[in-house]
């Protein structure tokens, strides 16, 4: 629940900025539609910079690194690794992958066409950790 807020945000940003618009078809030009596109969502989010997310999580950006053909969400977390258990990464790998890949088409085809979205939280102790979004046929 801590990033749906975040998630559901950004999959807002994906519809105002015409996401639909990519078309699949064109694997050479889908690179800089989708660079286009998540340039867009990042700049979209950007005044939310610093902002809560929730009561333990602080929004603190996107990177779009286009030539690495990846979207990155930095948010700053206050667990320490201690609260934080393999149930507790499994459900935020789930709840991150089904947001951007059975909520948008346009994500998920970026996601199939080698893009990759994370979301890297760094927590009150240091530890940094990183979920990726990953797509699969049935949740397409």
């Amino acid at each position: 629940m801590r990033l749906y807020r975040l998630a559901y945000t950004v999959v807002l940003a994906g519809f105002v900025t015409g996401a639909t618009a990519i078309d699949a078809h064109e694997p050479e030009e889908n690179a800089q539609h989708y660079c286009k596109l998540f340039s867009k969502v990042r700049d979209n989010l950007s005044a939310r910079f610093g902002s809560n997310v929730d009561p333990l999580t602080r929004f603190s950006g996107v990177d779009v690194i286009c030539d690495h053909k990846a979207m990155v969400f930095r948010q700053d977390v206050s667990l320490r690794s201690s609260d934080i258990d393999r149930d507790w990464v499994a459900r935020r790998t789930r709840n991150w992958s089904k947001t951007y890949c059975g909520r948008h088409a346009a994500f998920a085809r970026a996601i199939r066409n080698g893009w990759t979205i994370s979301t890297v939280l760094s927590l009150a102790d240091g530890r940094v950790l990183r979920i990726d979004a990953a797509c699969h046929d049935a949740e397409a």
